[in-house]
């Protein structure tokens, strides 16, 4: 963002939720992150959570809700993971039928592919087996090449 650039308070929201969302990933895909790398990539998280709250749909915050979720995982942290990972599904289950519009194919398996990762975190095998193949199963389903690619690289990267 430029100094002159003018965006509405909306156009200011949509941005830094992008932005603040988009900068997680270096960190999930990093196998090893600092403790102070991860808690930059949770309040970032959080940040884009807040950010697509004011100016998104429920796609975006099922989207937030998904990074706050992997970010605990990631951590090591099972109870919050769980616990974003449930409010990620029953939001997920509304955006399918109210937001269908900027709902994607690929929503769903990352949906179940983060209940799977924080199952991981948590301990609970079985479950995390459970989400993993129900993930796996929406996976195959995807007609997009790249979506489909991209789903599978992190549901690969689950180990209950």
């Amino acid at each position: 963002m430029t100094d002159e650039e003018k965006l509405t308070v909306k156009e200011f929201h949509k941005k830094m939720g992008a932005h603040t969302n988009g900068g997680v990933w270096g960190v999930l895909d990093n196998a090893s992150p600092t403790p102070e790398e991860l808690d930059e990539a949770l309040e970032q998280a959080y940040t884009s959570r807040f950010h697509w709250r004011k100016a998104g749909t429920l796609t975006n915050d099922v989207r937030a809700i998904y990074m706050i979720s992997r970010v605990y995982s990631h951590m090591k942290k099972g109870e919050p993971a769980l616990e974003y990972a449930e409010r990620m599904l029953d939001l997920a289950m509304k955006a399918e039928k109210e937001d269908a519009e900027n709902w994607a194919s690929f929503d769903m398996p990352f949906v179940y592919e983060a209940i799977a990762k924080a199952h991981a975190a948590a301990g609970n095998k079985d479950e995390c087996k459970k989400f993993t193949k129900m993930s796996q199963e929406l996976i195959d389903k995807l007609e997009d090449k790249q979506d489909r690619q991209i789903c599978q690289g992190e549901l690969d990267k689950v180990s209950c």
